[in-house]
């Protein structure tokens, strides 16, 4: 057996034995039923009640940022807030609790990949996420009345499997930081609060000083946005947010470069201090 093929029955294992462990805990999924509805539409219902659904209130969002449908905005922008914690919770916590065990260091002595050890286990969580789509499609249609079109739903399934590589590069930096420190949850709070404030998950980026949205250009996340916007709301081809595409695609080429550079220095350091056998 070749070491590709090697490492592709072992992420298939990892993959397996993580459902098989949310599928022994049916309860997790309540989660999915629920924060991707209550979350979002109570962004939305604060918004009508300040609004008072004034036109002159409409228009000034509309001018802001750049559709009427506010729900769908909102939704939009929760998806990546959605999509965003598993990640950070995903490879970084698989190995954090490979540490409190004390078979990390035994992990990282077998030959596989250190993609199949970081991704494994993370991959079973693509389920939670099409349950999420699918959950937050539905309220969107029975809450709101918004259905969108074949093509622009096609565009969105498209521009979300070209984002992947980006979102995973930066819950593969994430991650290294837990190797180093071995913490997650404090981390976890502070990377997830400053790109949902940066990538604009619930307000316009133009609300945001000049600096602050400067900011926001340098991370993926706030490309996949808006173009999710532009995409689902409006209706745009892919064609039409070609720009923000590319700027995926790079800044996910650049994260992963970098990712795969601080992964194997944290992993030699953590080696030779002994870090990974520590809890």
């Amino acid at each position: 057996m070749t070491r590709a093929l090697a490492d592709l029955r072992a992420f298939g294992a990892a993959a397996t034995k993580e459902l098989r462990v949310m599928r022994r805990y049916p309860t997790l999924y309540l989660g999915v039923l629920f924060w991707p509805v209550m979350l979002p539409a109570s962004y939305v219902l604060m918004g009508r009640a300040y609004s008072a659904d004034e036109p002159a209130a409409l228009r000034a969002f509309a001018e802001r940022s750049g559709t009427l449908d506010v729900p769908g905005f909102i939704f939009v922008g929760f998806f990546m807030y959605m999509w965003l914690s598993m990640l950070l919770w995903g490879p970084g916590s698989a190995l954090r609790l490979e540490q409190v065990r004390g078979s990390l260091e035994a992990l990282f002595l077998t030959p596989v990949s250190r993609l199949v050890i970081l991704f494994g286990p993370a991959s079973a969580h693509l389920l939670p996420l099409a349950l999420n789509v699918a959950v937050m499609g539905l309220a969107l249609w029975l809450l709101f009345g918004f259905v969108p079109t074949p093509s622009a739903a096609v565009s969105a399934l498209v521009l979300l499997a070209l984002s992947v590589p980006a979102m995973y590069a930066l819950a593969s930096l994430f991650a290294a930081w837990v190797l180093r420190y071995g913490e997650v949850g404090p981390i976890v709070q502070v990377v997830r609060g400053t790109l949902v404030l940066l990538c604009g998950v619930t307000f316009p980026l133009a609300l945001l000083p000049a600096w602050a949205q400067a900011a926001g250009v340098a991370f993926p996340t706030t490309h996949i946005v808006s173009a999710g916007r532009l995409v689902l709301l409006e209706d745009v081809p892919l064609a039409g947010v070609r720009g923000e595409i590319l700027a995926t695609v790079a800044l996910g080429a650049l994260l992963a470069a970098l990712a795969v550079l601080v992964f194997r220095l944290t992993e030699a350091s953590a080696k030779r201090t002994g870090a990974l056998s520590r809890f």
